[in-house]
């Protein structure tokens, strides 16, 4: 097996789906040679086909319909979520998705005997966008929530030079504890009142600032901003950041996350779209959205077969969306737009300790590191994600820089520095990167990208549509996604 490292945006889902431990990666993907057995399990799990096989791949021609009255590419959360709304309301549907598995940058890797994230850190539970837009659809999730498992916070505060507190409340003294109380509540009612205007021209960081100088509190609300985003206060506008902490707030002591993690999400939507009459395929990459006379009639498969579709849906990014649909079947301002959004570039390690890294809640907040801003512990709320009874963490951090085994180090140190025991406990770890062409997200949520400034489901082609984490809406990264599908499912009327 070759690989192109050139194209390797960091990932880490080849390391993941290797069952022979024939890959490594500081950031760049690596072939141990010795390890390979040629199985191209990492080809089916690579978002930007980076692997070259040394022997040809045994062909694989799935068999749907030559036309469906809706055709999703891409498996996201947003496109199952489409998919399942729009099945169960007449449509004849089909996903087709690139990968070998469903779920994309949303769901999880069995590795190790742990059950890792390919990037969805952690769910808000029940009460999220993502909790209840599954109890409209009839999906019935058993959660682990944190008074199931008698923890009292979501979060505690860990800064790196040792000093540790319970709760946001509990680090800040009662002047600070006010003020940053007057500052949500008061953009609370700038959000309600649709007077918000202000909210959105000024920075997270400049709007705290205007109630509170405590030196602790900035860099907490930046360490939360970045966690929730990959974005720091000083980018988020402060409209965002108020939407974050309220969504938070609400999901309150229900805060939990799914039994056997976010992938029973993705199991949950792939039966429901299914049961519904819907279809998915996997390692089904679409070349090309077929345009005729400004209207959308379908899809181009990689292997050259064509799917005619009255609507396509396009849950793949704005870049591929340009791809796939041709620049001059689209408006100069609209291609312009979509090239220059603002993304975010972002990573995380993942790993297992022999020993919990903390106990207190399953997120610690990370203020003032060079680079790790929040870690999740995804095991003090459901202990069976790891078979091999050790302690699954997840420390995120925005990127800097190009140089991604650099920020590694710098995470890594973070670490050591937030957890004297990290070195001896710790049984083993993957960087995931997010970057280049797979990054976290391809619009950020900062100035001129929040809310109702994010993309239009509508696209100018007609009978087209977007869906992901790139489409209107506001709040904690992904749990924004179904603000969006709903906007999207407005155009579709249930069928007779």
């Amino acid at each position: 097996m070759r690989l192109n490292k050139r194209t390797c945006t960091g990932c880490g889902y080849c390391v993941l789906i290797c069952p022979y431990d024939a890959l490594k990666t500081d950031g760049w993907a690596e072939v141990i040679p010795e390890n390979c057995t040629d199985c191209n399990l990492c080809v089916y799990a690579c978002p930007n086909d980076c692997f070259i096989p040394d022997t040809p791949l045994k062909p694989y021609r799935p068999r749907p319909a030559n036309d469906y009255e809706v055709s999703i590419i891409g498996s996201g959360i947003g496109g199952l979520m489409a998919g399942v709304a729009l099945a169960q309301a007449g449509y004849r549907v089909a996903v087709f998705e690139k990968l070998s598995f469903p779920g994309g940058r949303y769901t999880e890797i069995s590795y190790k005997d742990a059950v890792v994230t390919t990037g969805a850190w952690t769910n808000l539970g029940p009460k999220s966008h993502i909790g209840r837009f599954l109890a409209e659809v009839g999906i019935d999730l058993e959660y682990v929530s944190l008074n199931d498992v008698g923890l009292a916070e979501q979060y505690t505060i860990q800064f790196p030079d040792g000093r540790r507190y319970d709760s946001l409340f509990d680090m800040l003294a009662s002047p600070a504890r006010k003020a940053w109380l007057k500052a949500i509540l008061t953009g609370k009612r700038q959000l309600e009142q649709a007077t918000s205007t202000s909210l959105d021209m000024i920075s997270a960081a400049d709007y705290i600032a205007e109630f509170s100088d405590d030196d602790d509190l900035r860099a907490a609300v930046d360490a939360i901003a970045a966690t929730a985003s990959g974005l720091s206060s000083q980018v988020m506008p402060a409209g965002e950041y108020i939407q974050i902490t309220l969504d938070g707030r609400t999901a309150g002591q229900d805060f939990a996350m799914p039994v056997g993690g976010v992938r029973s999400i993705i199991k949950a939507l792939v039966t429901a779209l299914r049961q519904a009459g819907g279809a998915l395929f996997v390692r089904s990459p679409v070349a090309e959205i077929c345009v005729e006379d400004n209207q959308a009639t379908g899809i181009r498969l990689a292997d050259g077969r064509q799917i005619h579709s009255r609507f396509v849906l396009h849950n793949g990014g704005p870049r591929a969306f340009i791809q796939l649909v041709g620049s001059q079947n689209l408006p100069v301002d609209y291609v312009r737009r979509l090239v220059q959004l603002k993304g975010v570039e972002c990573a995380a390690l993942f790993g297992a300790t022999r020993e919990p890294l903390f106990t207190q809640a399953p997120i610690t907040m990370t203020p003032q590191c060079q680079r790790v801003v929040g870690v999740f512990s995804p095991t003090l709320l459901d202990p069976t994600l790891s078979k091999a009874g050790l302690h699954l963490f997840d420390a995120f951090f925005p990127t800097y820089s190009d140089d991604r085994s650099a920020e590694l180090d710098l995470a890594l140190a973070d670490m050591r520095a937030l957890f004297p025991h990290f070195e001896a406990t710790l049984e083993w770890s993957v960087p995931m990167f997010f970057t280049g062409m797979w990054p976290g997200t391809e619009s950020g949520q900062t100035f001129g990208q929040t809310g109702q400034n994010r993309l239009d489901p509508v696209t100018p082609v007609e009978n087209c549509f977007l869906v992901g984490m790139d489409v209107k809406g506001s709040g904690v990264a992904g749990d924004l996604i179904p603000v969006g599908v709903r906007q999207l499912l407005q155009h579709f009327a249930p069928k007779q």
